[in-house]
């Protein structure tokens, strides 16, 4: 508790956040730092060693600072704090993100699913209704055979995979651009939120608004929780294209799904990148299961090569 607590309180710096979270814990990795020498540091030094300003670092020694009331209150409203040493983080995402991958994940919600194989679904806001339809059709082919559905939580193709996985799948993994708190939801997706069909995933601190910085940030880890991630009506820019490029860069199988919609010069793109397509129409669960872990096991040798240089 010591250890999430104070890793909290470093979350909440000024000018800190996540990536600004992983520098530090690596700068006292590399001094060999414990928290206790830290604090016992002082300001000034704690500054220098951490490569920040005194002004940053003066809330750690607030004398009326309560980092451990502070993550109380987080378990209270029904956050869980999973750190990345803990047996519960999902060992996909440290093995695939490394030194990126989030030092804590803030969790609401069903703990478990992240324990099950996920499909990734990207896709636009603006999808049309056949894209829709095809998406919900895949989702409720694959949730059957077990699989989770992780998608970001946005109108469009992402609320369609959301919804088909909570009518057939184990459940859904939203990974948010906000933190856990500022999650909001159309309605027809929030009044579908069951507790033990759904879980909120997010790095930022709870009560951190959305920006575009933050939703781009997310996408690392919605590809790195994925066995294979699915792109609908990707365009030349925005998130879908970015989740789809990181995908490919973490050596994830992408697939496009067939629709008669999307920018065809972005489907080509990634298709001539390797990405396959993949079509609702006639869909066998079983065997698309297969395929999908299939795909997974023999991009193993891929993943294991690009580790070591991959930068976010």
């Amino acid at each position: 508790m010591k250890e999430a607590a104070f890793l909290l309180q470093l979350l909440r710096l000024p000018g800190i956040g996540p990536v600004g979270l992983r520098q530090i814990l690596a700068r006292m990795s590399s001094s060999g730092l414990s928290i206790d020498k830290l604090l016992k540091l002082g300001s000034e030094k704690s500054a220098i060693e951490l490569q920040l300003s005194v002004e940053q670092v003066l809330p750690l020694f607030d004398p009326e600072a309560d980092p451990e009331g502070d993550l109380q209150q987080c378990l209270d409203l029904g956050i869980q704090i999973i750190l990345s040493t803990d047996h519960l983080y999902p060992r996909q995402l440290s093995s695939l993100l490394g030194r990126n991958a989030p030092p804590m994940l803030f969790c609401k919600g069903n703990i478990e699913l992240l324990q099950s194989p996920a499909l990734g679904i990207s896709g636009s806001r603006s999808a049309n209704e056949y894209s829709l339809a095809k998406v919900s059709k895949l989702c409720e082919a694959v949730g059957s055979e077990g699989w989770v559905i992780v998608s970001g939580g946005a109108r469009g193709a992402d609320e369609a995979a959301h919804l088909a996985a909570i009518r057939s799948a184990p459940g859904t993994i939203i990974v948010l651009p906000t933190g856990v708190l500022k999650s909001n939801f159309r309605r027809e997706l929030a009044n579908h939120l069951e507790e033990r069909k759904a879980l909120l995933v997010s790095e930022f601190i709870p009560e951190q608004g959305w920006t575009t910085g933050c939703a781009m940030q997310r996408n690392r880890i919605l590809a790195a929780l994925s066995r294979a991630v699915v792109l609908v009506e990707p365009r030349l820019q925005g998130g879908t294209s970015g989740t789809g490029r990181i995908a490919q860069k973490l050596g994830v199988p992408l697939h496009i799904l067939e629709t008669a919609y999307g920018s065809v010069r972005s489907a080509r793109q990634f298709i001539d990148n390797g990405a396959k397509q993949i079509s609702a129409e006639d869909i066998i669960p079983k065997e698309i299961s297969l395929m999908l872990q299939k795909d997974w096991e023999a991009s193993k040798k891929e993943r294991k090569n690009k580790k070591g240089e991959l930068s976010f």
